[in-house]
């Protein structure tokens, strides 16, 4: 086999090659040691691979392609005979089954690849909204403007909003498993959230959850636009989902930190304590484990998940009311900034981009935290009405 021709297959030609299907269904030392070594050679190759071994063990049923070789010829000379004929026309049969395999085979990968699992309910952008709102399944909207908010899911479905008791109509408040609530916190605002199975939800600025009212007999899922630290309650019976536009994380039991605003470049998700398992948003994502102390990032514009260790205080300290930074962009520091205080920073051009690396108590008020990156930068702070400048 040719290696070369493999380094620009997609996932999809993986697939519909014969070779590499052989390898998946029915291997042999040669060809073991053919892709083995084409791995190696080519790591960057890691993801299609993997993600088309995935796809064709999932449909294992199906027959593989008969090899060309095997088809016989006859010489152009004999005389053919209505058994030849039979037995061409059953070769035509097969050629064309297996083309409508071939195409089949393609469209359904494409499918699957791209089919994503959407909320049931569409998730708000909590950036646009000044105060923070739950949505009942029937469409009751409920307010409240408290800057930390706790809500909790009482076992009838209700619901208490710092203390204060939510109804459910009578209709929502049976086990209807599609009944889903969101929960929306704007810039300037975070929220507790206790949900019926004992799991703790720390909803961050500019987020929104949407949770069913009740989960149903074997999965609990929930669906996250912004950014959130879940500590989820351990049942092995029933694993937890959570769901964002581009990673879907199966949980059992376990604390970690999702990332996955709208306006970022990836979505992250970082592991302290338990394991989960995060794969691409499709119906055949491949997954990827982690273990306490790692990190899986989907690059939004690459399509790809990659998994490294990180320091997981710079992912989850938000939760406790600080920020520790290690040699970011000041950019990136301010995007987080003004989500949590709801107050806008204006960046004029800078000669270069400053790096920081330090704690930051977000119970300072955001000029005197400006201040302090101010300090061990090349800029300066000006205050202009409601928002900050950033100058040279």
């Amino acid at each position: 086999m040719n290696s070369e021709k493999y380094l620009t297959f997609t996932t999809e030609e993986f697939v519909l090659d014969d070779d590499f299907m052989r390898w998946v269904l029915q291997t042999d030392e040669e060809s073991d040691r053919f892709w083995k070594d084409f791995l190696l050679q080519h790591p960057e190759k890691r993801e299609e691979l993997e993600e088309a071994d995935y796809f064709i063990r999932s449909l294992r049923a199906v027959e593989p392609p008969v090899p060309l070789q095997k088809l016989k010829y006859r010489h152009p000379e004999k005389q053919i005979t209505a058994s030849d004929r039979g037995k061409t026309g059953r070769q035509l049969l097969k050629i064309a089954a297996m083309f409508l395999f071939v195409v089949t085979l393609g469209g359904l990968l494409y499918y699957y690849q791209h089919q994503q699992l959407v909320s049931p309910v569409e998730l708000a952008d909590g950036k646009y909204s000044e105060k923070g709102r739950i949505i009942l399944p029937d469409g009751t909207v409920s307010e409240f403007e408290s800057k930390e908010t706790e809500i909790q899911q009482i076992a009838s479905g209700n619901l208490t909003i710092n203390n204060d008791t939510l109804l459910l109509k009578k209709r929502e408040s049976t086990k209807d498993e599609s009944a889903m609530a969101q929960v929306i916190i704007p810039y300037g605002k975070r929220s507790e959230i206790t949900l019926v199975d004992g799991t703790k939800i720390w909803l961050n600025a500019g987020s929104s959850l949407s949770y069913p009212i009740h989960f149903t007999k074997n999965r609990r899922e929930v669906y996250l636009s912004g950014e959130a630290f879940f500590e989820v309650t351990s049942d092995d019976a029933k694993p937890f989902y959570v769901i964002t536009n581009d990673m879907k994380i199966r949980v059992t039991g376990t604390r970690f930190n999702v990332t996955s605003y709208h306006d970022d470049a990836v979505t992250q998700a970082v592991l302290v304590e338990g394991k989960i398992e995060a794969s691409k948003n499709r119906l055949l994502g491949r997954a990827v484990a982690l273990s306490p102390g790692e990190r899986v990032v989907y690059d939004r514009e690459e399509k790809i998940l990659q998994k490294d260790k990180v320091d997981v205080a710079l992912y989850s300290s938000w939760v406790n009311g600080y920020l520790i930074i290690d040699n970011d962009p000041v950019y990136e520091i301010f995007k987080k900034l003004e989500r949590y205080y709801n107050q806008q920073i204006v960046v004029e051009e800078l000669n270069d981009i400053p790096r920081f690396t330090g704690k930051l108590n977000l119970a300072d008020d955001l000029e005197k935290v400006l201040r302090n990156i101010a300090f061990s930068g090349s800029f300066r702070v000006v205050k202009d009405d409601n928002r900050y400048i950033i100058q040279q």
